[in-house]
C-alpha cells in the first residue's frame, strides 16, 4: 500500500510502497553506510566526511536519533530488496513549515528510479507533519540528483553563482522548491527533453558529446555562421563551446529546448546542430533553428535534419514524438540558403515580420520570413531527396 505507516519501538515510522521501504537507521547498518559513503560520487557531490570512517557512521546514526527526538531533522534509511541502499532526510533548520530534503543512494541502487519512489513516500509524510514547503539543493552538474528532484515536481532555478559551500570551496548550485500537501501529485511539472537518436538516410540526430567541442569551435568560427547566428563571440573558444553545451543541457532539463547534433551516420562526425524551442507547452507550439559546420553544407543535410526534427516534434506521443500542434521557423529575408532549407524540408511560408531582424554582423534591419508546419502536413510531405 502506498505510504503505509506502521509504528515501531522508536520514533521513526516505516513507510513503504511495496518496493522500497523507509525505516529507522540502526547500528547494524553502520558497515553498509561506510561502504556507500566511500563511493567517489559521495566525495564529489556531498559534504559527508572524506574518507568516511566507522566512527562517522556511528555518530550519524546517533545524531539522527537525537534529531528525531528534537523534531528538527527526520532521517530514514532506504531499504530495497531487504538491504539498506541509502538514506533520505527532511531538515527543518529554521521554521517547522519549511524543510530541505537530502538523499543519497549506494552505487548498485542507482539508475532504477528508486529515488523517485522514495521522494513520493517521504514528501507527503512530511506534509502530514506540518511541512508546507520543501527545498532541494545540489551542486551544479549533479544531474542524477536534479533528475530525481524533477521527477516529483520541483521547480529548479540555476545555476546560481556561489550557492553552496563544498569542501572548502564556494560552488555554483541548483535550488529547487515546491509546496507540498498530503494530496499533492508528485510528478514532473514540465518535460525533460532528452534527445532521442534519430537516424535518417544521410544524417543522424544525436545528443552532443564532449568530443564535439572542437567541431563547435570550427563551426562558430565560420564567417557564414557569424553572419547569421546571434551572440557568437568574435573569438569562439573551447570554453565557449562547453558553455554552449551546458546551456543546452540546462534548457533541456528545464523543458525549454530540445537540441541535437547533426552527425554523419557512419563516421559519427558532427556536421551541425538543430534545435527545437518551446513557445507554449499548453498549446503544443515551438520553433526550430539550425546551423551547419562548413563541411555539412551543399549536400541537403540541413534539409534532412530539419525535416527529421520537425517530424519528431509533430508526431503523436504514442508514435514516439512530442505531439505538438505547430512548429514555426524564421529565416532572415537575406538568408536565402536557410529559406531553401525550410521550403525543401516541407515548411510553408506564412508571412513576414518586417524590420525586426538585426544581423549579428551589423547593417540595416531586415525582415524575417515566417514558416510553419503542422501534423496534417506530415501525411503529404515527401522525405527530402
Amino acid at each position: 500500500m502506498s505510504g503505509e505507516w506502521s509504528s515501531s519501538s522508536s520514533l521513526v515510522p516505516q513507510l513503504t510502497d511495496g518496493l522500497v521501504t523507509l525505516r529507522e537507521l540502526r547500528e547494524t547498518d553502520v558497515d553498509t553506510i561506510v561502504a556507500y559513503c566511500n563511493d567517489p560520487a559521495m566525495e564529489r557531490w556531498t559534504t559527508v566526511p572524506w574518507p568516511y570512517r566507522r566512527e562517522h557512521a556511528l555518530e550519524y546514526v546517533a545524531a539522527g536519533r537525537r534529531s528525531w527526538a528534537e523534531g528538527s531533522r527526520f532521517d530514514f534509511g532506504i531499504e530495497y530488496e531487504g538491504r539498506l541502499v541509502g538514506a533520505v532526510d527532511l531538515r527543518r533548520p529554521v521554521l517547522p513549515a519549511l524543510a530541505e530534503v537530502g538523499f543519497a543512494l549506494a552505487p548498485q541502487a542507482r539508475g532504477r528510479g528508486l529515488m523517485t519512489r522514495v521522494l513520493r513516500l517521504v514528501l507527503p509524510w512530511g506534509a502530514r507533519q506540518g511541512i508546507q514547503v520543501v527545498q532541494w539543493r545540489a551542486n551544479a552538474g549533479n544531474w542524477a540528483s536534479r533528475r530525481a528532484a524533477w521527477s516529483v515536481g520541483f521547480a529548479v532555478e540555476g545555476p546560481l553563482p556561489g550557492l553552496l559551500e563544498h569542501r572548502g570551496a564556494i560552488v555554483d548550485g541548483w535550488l529547487g522548491s515546491m509546496r507540498v500537501t498530503p494530496d499533492t501529485v508528485f510528478a514532473p511539472a514540465h518535460p525533460w527533453f532528452d534527445p532521442v537518436t534519430i537516424t535518417g538516410r544521410s544524417v543522424k540526430l544525436r545528443a552532443a558529446r564532449e568530443s564535439d567541442v572542437p567541431r563547435f569551435v570550427q563551426g562558430h568560427a565560420d564567417p557564414a555562421n557569424k553572419r547569421w547566428i546571434p551572440g557568437i563571440e568574435e573569438t569562439y573558444t573551447e570554453t565557449d563551446a562547453r558553455a554552449h553545451l551546458e546551456r543546452d543541457a540546462e534548457s533541456a532539463a528545464a523543458g525549454r529546448v530540445l537540441s541535437w547534433v547533426v552527425a554523419d551516420p557512419e563516421l559519427d562526425v558532427m556536421l551541425g546542430e538543430v534545435l527545437v524551442f518551446v513557445q507554449s507547452l499548453r498549446d503544443g507550439q515551438g520553433e526550430i533553428g539550425y546551423w551547419m559546420h562548413p563541411e555539412g553544407r551543399g549536400r541537403g543535410l540541413a534539409t534532412e535534419a530539419a525535416f527529421l526534427a520537425a517530424r519528431h516534434a509533430l508526431l503523436p506521443v504514442e508514435e514516439g514524438g512530442l505531439g505538438w500542434n505547430n512548429l514555426g521557423l524564421r529565416a532572415s529575408a537575406d538568408n536565402l540558403a536557410s529559406q531553401r532549407v525550410a521550403e525543401r524540408a516541407g515548411f510553408r511560408r506564412v508571412g513576414v515580420e518586417r524590420n525586426i531582424h538585426q544581423p549579428p554582423s551589423g547593417g540595416a534591419r531586415t525582415g524575417l520570413m515566417k514558416y510553419d508546419m503542422v501534423p496534417a502536413d506530415l501525411t503529404t510531405l515527401q522525405y527530402p531527396a
